[in-house]
């Protein structure tokens, strides 16, 4: 039998690949100019140079990530509760929303494959990491020595769908392309990479099908620790705008509301860790549908703790 990757006849994956390929070649010649503007070249070589050399990789079991809920945050550092918005737009665009807005470090989520870099751009795919990687100088970060083991730890052992909490850093990435394939001026970023939780891989399993409830109520655990390092990673990192989503609740299943009320756990409703880490969260999410099940969740989350609190003796 093939192990060879599936590629997609469809027109529209056809398109993406050429996409894909247009951005490996740019990024191979170290350089690439805008139609409109070809007199004006735009150097990516140095930058790649330097995004390879301090991409990090955090393993599950790191001391500074697991010390989220206990760290303080210094007095110092402490501003207005995050100003949070909910568009529904695409993570390329969040973030240059988000530079419209600021000169300040910029954040990106990149919703991972925990055993593949890049996910499937090359071949096609259109998920968030595909756009990503198709759009920017991603992918080669993802493939140093640095980064092998992560996707080496969940080759090796993707617990049953958990994955781990172990993590990618690929500082000052530079976002080069729009979701269609456009050239635009760089714009760097500083972008993460993590698996959500693959819950429809763990519903599955003989355990939760044994006892769904207890699985579900598992899942949501490990997806709030997750979720919460990955803040706490960007805070440690000093980015003060972040571009993230619904997180996992794609091809991976997790429940929107799940992590709507998750999120606004972390960082939306008064008293939460991360209420005051950011200057700006911009919440980027295609598709009706979900788009308007994550931001019912996160605020009605949002209103009750402001009535459980408003309730307390």
């Amino acid at each position: 039998m093939s192990s060879k990757p599936q590629i997609s006849k469809h027109p529209r994956s056809a398109s993406l690949r050429d996409i894909a390929r247009e951005t490996l070649d740019a990024i191979k010649e170290g350089s690439y100019t805008i139609p409109n503007a070809p007199s004006v070249s735009f150097d990516l070589e140095a930058k790649v140079v330097d995004s390879k050399r301090r991409t990090r990789y955090h393993p599950p079991d790191s001391s500074l990530l697991k010390a989220w809920h206990t760290k303080p945050v210094s007095t110092s550092s402490l501003s207005s509760a995050t100003e949070i918005t909910f568009i529904e737009i695409s993570t390329l665009e969040g973030a240059r929303y988000l530079r419209a807005k600021s000169t300040e470090k910029i954040g990106v989520l990149n919703f991972a494959s925990a055993k593949k870099a890049g996910g499937g751009f090359i071949n096609g795919a259109s998920a968030q990491e595909e756009s990503i990687a198709r759009s920017s100088t991603l992918y080669p970060t993802l493939l140093t020595k640095e980064a092998e083991r992560f996707y080496a730890l969940h080759k090796r052992d993707p617990k049953g769908g958990y994955y781990s909490h172990a993590m990618i850093y690929s500082p000052d990435i530079v976002l080069f392309r729009d979701d269609a394939g456009g050239w635009l001026e760089p714009l760097e970023v500083d972008i993460l990479t993590s698996p959500a939780v693959n819950a429809g891989v763990v519903r599955q399993t003989v355990r939760a099908r044994v006892a769904a409830n207890a699985e579900e109520e598992l899942i949501q655990k490990v997806m709030t620790e997750r979720m919460a390092r990955i803040l706490h990673l960007f805070e440690q990192e000093g980015v003060k705008n972040l571009v993230l989503g619904s997180f996992g609740t794609g091809v991976f299943k997790n429940r929107v509301e799940t992590v709507g009320r998750i999120w606004a756990d972390l960082l939306g409703v008064e008293g939460s860790r991360f209420e005051h880490s950011f200057e700006r969260v911009v919440f980027a999410v295609l598709g009706k549908k979900t788009f308007e099940e994550l931001q019912t969740a996160f605020e009605r989350r949002q209103q009750e703790v402001y009535k459980r609190i408003q309730l307390a003796p």
